[in-house]
């Protein structure tokens, strides 16, 4: 069903430490501390005090001596021991963790489209309408989802599915009907578009025609619908695709606004 009359497309259009302070003990670590004569007597089998009491740590009095038959000995600091936490000091294996935080979605820029965002210029000429099946339905949910995805107004989407309305009835032909054009939008693998199987897959197919109308149409958001898809088509009847601007407006609105059928 292309409204074409002559090949659409453009041929030249193309398709990318060691420990750390090792060997470095300090040798107070290895020391017996305030050991007297008086003491070492005391080592004898039953004597008082023995080597134990010698080996008492005078925290206290880091820097005092003891003195016998001259020898003197130098207090060593006391090692203190790091405490053990107490049942009341450990963390509750009971507590609750801390909540995760919740990520937010990016607001959709596309929420709140208007009729009047989807026809940004004035309507040319008469308007045409027709109930959509399912698979006509499906195939425009496609258009409007790959206009989504490349960050384009959506009247960019208006334009492909009045283009692909007026080309194949917004149905994805896998026979060719004119020459070798095939899919949504009649394009031909001999003018660039791909081959025929990528061609009459519809993401495929949509994505070329969008990157095409940005390429040959970039002012495509303050001209005729027509004048934008024949920019891209090349059609013999150009003003052909202007009659379906109104049907594609709506169709983008309620697939946006959630109201198309299912």
């Amino acid at each position: 069903m292309g409204s074409h009359s002559k090949p659409k497309g453009r041929g030249d259009y193309q398709h990318s430490k060691v420990l750390t302070n090792a060997g470095t003990e300090r040798p107070w670590m290895r020391r017996y501390p305030a050991i007297t004569l008086a003491a070492l007597a005391g080592t004898v089998v039953g004597g008082p005090g023995g080597v134990a009491a010698a080996m008492a740590f005078d925290g206290a009095h880091p820097a005092a001596t003891a003195s016998d038959a001259g020898i003197v000995v130098t207090a060593t600091p006391t090692l203190t021991a790091i405490p053990t936490p107490s049942a009341s000091t450990s963390p509750s294996a009971s507590a609750s963790p801390s909540p995760t935080p919740t990520k937010t979605a990016p607001p959709n820029p596309y929420a709140h489209t208007t009729l009047g965002q989807l026809e940004p210029t004035a309507l040319y000429g008469t308007q045409s309408m027709f109930t959509a099946s399912a698979d006509e339905w499906a195939n425009a949910r496609i258009i409007v989802k790959v206009a989504e995805e490349r960050k384009m107004p959506l009247y960019a989407a208006v334009i492909a599915i009045a283009t692909a309305t007026q080309e194949s009835r917004l149905l994805n032909l896998t026979t060719a009907t004119n020459a070798d054009s095939l899919g949504l939008f009649q394009q031909r693998p001999s003018q660039g578009w791909g081959t025929a199987a990528q061609i009459t897959d519809p993401y495929h197919s949509t994505n070329s025609f969008l990157a095409a109308l940005e390429v040959y149409a970039p002012h495509y958001m303050t001209t005729y619908l027509w004048e934008s898809a024949q920019a891209v088509q090349r059609s013999g009847f150009p003003t052909a695709y202007a009659q379906w601007e109104s049907q594609a407006a709506n169709m983008v609105l309620a697939i946006v606004n959630g109201t198309a059928p299912k």
